[in-house]
């Protein structure tokens, strides 16, 4: 250091560095933290110095302000109110904002980094807290929404002018590559569950059976059947008018999906979730070539409920709209009164025993996709089942049948004596 030389007073101190630069050091004024905060610049020259520091105190009075804007923020705080500019905005359908809340309250709220004021997060806090999240047995893909939301609100923040930096921009798409290796290890080791070509049949007949009156036992029957023999999710049949059947065709249009969400203008007496309905997931709305069974089932539900185009497809008895909890609910008692496993459970099955039959009978996985109307990528990893259910005795065992043979062949009741060890 040769020297040093004080500037004119509230302009800093000036010193000429060893190798003959100048450095100029300023006080600007005091922290949230009670601390003197000291800018510092290095320049060639004094006017460049000068120039530098003039950009800096800029730069500190914004920070200034947004530390006093949202001082009194958490985390939380943050992801809330930018999700409630999203409602305002009405970026969000009804049901992303459901999971949103969700996100917010049990992945961020309930965890130490939702509670830390909201400039004081690192971009090692992000990678703690993922790891928590991680560690707490949560899946990969609640993990993944978890850091798009943080991701999203502090973007959100920067871009108001409410902070400069993003402590998740950095840290994210390192966080997303090993957050994606526990996501290919899961969809590896999971088993889809599907009908077994038996089960298949049991639940057919079931389904439409009938009380010695000539009516069916079951309200909701016909509606799991044409859900085995189309692979729509269960939203999208609900939501169907007859308007969407072309029966001289024989397709059925799918540009509609009815989900279950929180009722925000709730008054007294009314439920807490109300029917939405909106567009079919990915936008993917598809028109499809229908199989005979699901003409027939459609036949069959047209006898019982006959109506004009506007009318849905599917309705109670009552002549009400049919809900999802209703399928669930009548499909756990078919289930049941079957003798099904533990494993064989809820609406979801009907989509993947689609999907693995069509796949079993040699249709390609795009081909797949476009039907049920989801991607590639989804359709394999999460629709076709590897495995099939193999009797052995009073047992049922999870079996990979030899690639290329017939499912049909897992279906024995007595397997030949040397797979009895399987």
């Amino acid at each position: 250091m040769k020297e040093g030389k004080r500037n004119v007073k509230g302009q800093g101190h000036f010193e000429i560095l060893d190798d003959g630069k100048w450095r100029l050091r300023k006080s600007v004024g005091v922290k949230t933290d009670g601390k003197r905060k000291v800018l510092t610049v290095t320049a060639n020259s004094k006017s460049t110095c000068i120039k530098l520091m003039k950009e800096k105190e800029a730069l500190w009075e914004k920070e200034k302000n947004q530390m006093i804007a949202l001082a009194d923020d958490t985390v939380e705080d943050l992801c809330t109110k930018h999700l409630e500019t999203q409602i305002a905005n009405g970026d969000l359908k009804p049901k992303s904002i459901d999971r949103r809340e969700g996100t917010i309250k049990n992945q961020i709220g309930a965890y130490p980094i939702g509670h830390y004021q909201v400039n004081s997060v690192t971009p090692a806090d992000i990678e703690e807290h993922v790891g928590l999240l991680i560690n707490s047995g949560l899946s990969a893909s609640s993990v993944k929404k978890t850091l798009d939301v943080l991701n999203a609100a502090y973007e959100w923040a920067r871009n108001r002018g409410d902070m400069v930096n993003n402590p998740v921009s950095s840290i994210k798409k390192t966080l997303m590559k090993r957050i994606g290796k526990i996501e290919n290890k899961e969809a590896a080791e999971a088993d889809v569950i599907v009908f077994s070509e038996d089960e298949a049949s049991q639940f057919e007949r079931e389904a439409i059976s009938k009380f010695p009156n000539g009516k069916y036992k079951y309200a909701g029957g016909l509606y799991g059947r044409l859900l085995l023999h189309t692979g729509l999710r269960v939203g999208e049949l609900i939501s169907l008018e007859w308007a969407d059947y072309d029966e001289k065709s024989k397709i059925l249009t799918i540009d509609k999906n009815t989900t279950m969400v929180k009722n925000r203008d709730k008054k007294d007496g009314e439920n807490n979730y109300v029917s939405s309905l909106g567009t079919v997931k990915n936008q993917k709305a598809r028109i499809i070539q229908l199989t005979d069974e699901a003409i027939e089932d459609l036949r069959l539900i047209y006898e019982i409920h006959p109506g004009n185009s506007r009318n849905l497809i599917c309705r109670t008895r009552n002549e009400k709209p049919y809900t999802a909890t209703m399928l669930e609910h009548c499909m756990k008692t078919i289930y049941q009164n079957l003798g099904f496993d533990e494993q064989v459970s809820g609406l979801h099955i009907f989509r993947r025993t689609f999907a693995t039959r069509m796949y079993e009978n040699g249709a390609g996985i795009k081909d797949i996709a476009a039907y049920i109307g989801d991607l590639e990528s989804t359709t394999m990893r999460y629709y076709i089942a590897a495995r099939r259910k193999y009797k052995v005795g009073v047992f049922t065992k999870q079996v990979v049948p030899v690639p290329g043979a017939k499912g049909q062949s897992l279906q024995k009741e007595n397997p030949p004596a040397g797979n009895r060890g399987i």
